[in-house]
């Protein structure tokens, strides 16, 4: 930038225009004195920064079978093309694209096993290992083949294990053939407790390769013809005082029966 001064800049900026010919220009030292210096105009401040907006959830919406198996094949088509992070991003996709699975407000523990509900009234269990299984006739001895596990029991069919009690008994099968089964305890030898049930049955009925054990009745069915109860239609009010008392060991076997 020129420091020199307004006046003698005029003067000088007129004679060299002078000196192209132009003979209107004439300016005096007067003039330049006098000449008015407009000021430097102001700076124009900078704008604000713009703050960038936090990232939203992403919005649901919803997904067609066939949307969903574009993603799938999109995944697989990435995944096997070695581009793991675009496989990543669609399976993300598809994640963030599912609807939650609505709560069940009513109980969420209710199911075949327990149409009451586990989270309003717990199942009971077995009061101890019970087993389908075979006997030597001479040697007496019992050999368990199949456990029965309390998980894959409904509540009526634990109540009506519970109640058996040691006795030998004939049933009739599926097929109408009538055959003999015993309930053979097993006890601890020091305390006396129970420790282990098995319904026996002939060999040949669940022998390996046997389709005789097809024949076999359920577990409410089996019970019924060896003890007289019927826990097969156990519901509402009356199954949830089953459950109750065999919850708390009380292993009755009707509704008027409060053991001592």
């Amino acid at each position: 930038m020129s420091l020199m001064k307004p006046r003698k800049r005029n003067l000088l900026l007129a004679g060299e225009m002078r000196d192209e010919g132009d003979p209107e220009i004439d300016v005096t030292e007067d003039e330049a004195e006098t000449e008015i210096i407009e000021p430097m105009p102001e700076p124009i401040p900078e704008p604000a920064p713009v703050p960038i907006p936090e990232p939203s959830a992403p919005a649901s919406f919803a997904m067609t079978a066939k949307d969903l198996q574009a993603m799938i094949t999109a995944a697989v088509t990435a995944a096997a093309s070695g581009n793991a992070a675009l496989a990543d991003a669609v399976t993300q996709g598809i994640a963030n694209s599912r609807e939650p699975i609505p709560e069940n407000k009513i109980d969420p523990g209710i199911s075949v096993f327990n149409p009451l509900g586990d989270q309003k009234h717990p199942r009971p269990v077995l009061k101890c290992p019970v087993y389908l299984g075979t006997q030597d006739a001479k040697t007496k001895q019992v050999h368990d083949t199949y456990p029965m596990e309390d998980g894959d029991l409904t509540v009526q069919e634990v109540i009506a294990l519970n109640i058996l009690e040691p006795v030998h008994a004939v049933v009739e099968r599926l097929d109408g053939v009538k055959m003999k089964v015993s309930i053979v305890p097993e006890y601890d030898a020091v305390t006396d407790a129970l420790t282990k049930l098995t319904i026996v049955v002939p060999g040949d009925v669940i022998a390996k390769g046997s389709q005789v054990k097809n024949m076999l009745p359920g577990i409410p069915s089996l019970v019924k013809q060896i003890t007289g109860y019927d826990y097969s239609k156990l519901a509402g009010e009356e199954l949830a005082w089953f459950m109750a008392e065999h919850r708390a060991k009380r292993y009755v076997s009707v509704r008027d029966t409060v053991a001592a």
